[in-house]
């Protein structure tokens, strides 16, 4: 096969039946194609335009995006996932009006020096923006050209990456073709050269494709073994006294870095793992008294708590009950926290509290799998004191821009108002839920 016939071809049929109306085309502008290159990654077009459109209306500069808090950077990417690309986002563009007085640098080497931009999305963003010739190379790319070339590789290795750039760099066209012919690749990946059903019939590279002659396209490129994903379990604790929550901020490095989230404990005791797991034996599960598990089968008046507990017959809920108890005789009086928050986490352990499991989450990262059962623990409004109770019910407006916000590790918060919020996607399905 000639090299130049699979430039020619793809960019004929991109400029004849490839997409032309995505949001982010049409436009030379490196901020947008930026934002739009950094929300495809893992990510679905038809998820992507509707966040694109929303993110672009609040922030539609790079100067813009550089004075916004992350916290609300975060909150218009909730739902998108994988928030390490909003953290990155927000760096990137401070530092490109640190380094570069806002405007993007033209060269792909400089452009992958930034935060949160590799090799192939810089190519893409000198592409497009400033008619590079530079070659990208993402899963849908890696797939069309392991078929069209027959390469037995697996995508990940060293090896296959290093041929895999080799060869994407030589069948580039000349410079005025680059922004449809990479356009070509994305579009045919996205729309052809389907993963498990590859529209081979409707190719524009059919005839020079190795694995349709040889009658396998779905043999390339190499599967990858199935993986199975371990299981892990954490708790968490929906505080509320009927109109707000407690939301503390996660860490700035691990799962769900910088988001809001409900106060967790993510490591526990064996047995209960193993009874959340369904091994019910290993916990020694108490039944409930005849009757009063079928009022409330969930629900538990505040106990004394003691890591005893776990070994003496309680039920799990009562068992995250005790845990949580213990977890928050630690919290309480934290210097670092205001006093309406002290407050509120010393009615949660108060023995006028109930407590009651009420769902599930679950969430599947890069290398495991998160379940957290809830408790939902509903404050005595008794416990608290006059003036945190005052301002629970009459606290200032929430504003997602508020420069307090960014600097605050715990809010009391409406379910409404979390909603504006950087909050994972679980938690977010269940808030909603919540709401209706």
């Amino acid at each position: 096969m000639k090299k130049g016939e699979f430039a020619a071809r793809l960019v004929q049929w991109q400029r004849l039946e490839g997409r032309h109306q995505l949001p982010w085309q049409n436009t030379q502008d490196p901020y947008r194609i930026w934002v739009s290159e950094i929300m495809l990654q893992q990510t679905q077009v038809a998820t992507v335009i509707g966040y694109y459109e929303v993110f672009i209306d609040r922030f539609p500069d790079v100067k813009r995006l550089a004075e916004g808090s992350l916290d609300e950077v975060l909150a218009l990417w909730s739902g998108l996932g994988y928030y390490r690309r909003a953290r990155h986002l927000h760096a990137c563009a401070r530092a490109i009006v640190a380094r570069y007085q806002g405007e993007f640098p033209r060269d792909e080497k400089q452009l992958e020096a930034l935060p949160g931009i590799g090799r192939s999305t810089a190519a893409a963003i000198a592409v497009f923006a400033f008619r590079r010739r530079a070659a990208i190379l993402d899963g849908n790319v890696k797939r069309v050209l392991a078929r069209v070339f027959a390469l037995e590789l697996d995508t990940q290795s060293s090896r296959a990456l290093k041929v895999f750039w080799s060869l994407a760099e030589s069948l580039l066209p000349q410079a005025e073709d680059m922004p449809a012919y990479t356009q070509g690749l994305m579009d045919l990946g996205a729309t052809r050269c389907l993963q498990r059903q590859p529209a081979c019939d409707a190719c524009p590279l059919q005839s020079l494709c190795e694995a349709r002659s040889q009658g396998k396209p779905r043999a390339f490129p190499l599967a990858k073994p199935a993986k199975t994903l371990p299981l892990r379990y954490w708790l968490m604790f929906w505080i509320s006294d009927g109109q707000r929550i407690l939301l503390f901020r996660r860490p700035e490095q691990g799962i769900w870095a910088s988001l809001w989230s409900l106060p967790a404990l993510e490591v526990l005791p064996e047995t209960l793992t193993a009874a959340l797991h369904g091994d019910q034996t290993a916990i020694g599960e108490r039944k409930e008294k005849a009757g009063e598990g079928a009022k409330r089968p969930a629900r538990a008046q505040a106990t004394k708590p003691s890591r005893e507990t776990l070994e003496e017959g309680f039920s799990i809920t009562q068992t995250m009950q005790a845990l949580w108890r213990e977890a928050g005789l630690q919290l309480v009086d934290h210097t670092t926290l205001p006093e309406v928050i002290n407050d509120m986490l010393k009615a949660s352990i108060e023995p006028g509290a109930e407590f009651e499991h009420v769902a599930q989450l679950e969430q599947s990262f890069t290398h495991f799998r998160l379940r957290a059962p809830v408790l939902h623990i509903r404050l005595n409004i008794d416990a608290i004191s006059i003036k945190s109770r005052v301002g629970s019910e009459a606290g200032p407006e929430f504003r997602i821009d508020d420069r307090c916000i960014g600097h605050a590790q715990a809010l009391w918060i409406r379910p409404e108002d979390a909603l504006r919020l950087g909050i994972p996607r679980c938690l977010r399905k269940l808030f909603e839920a919540h709401q209706r």
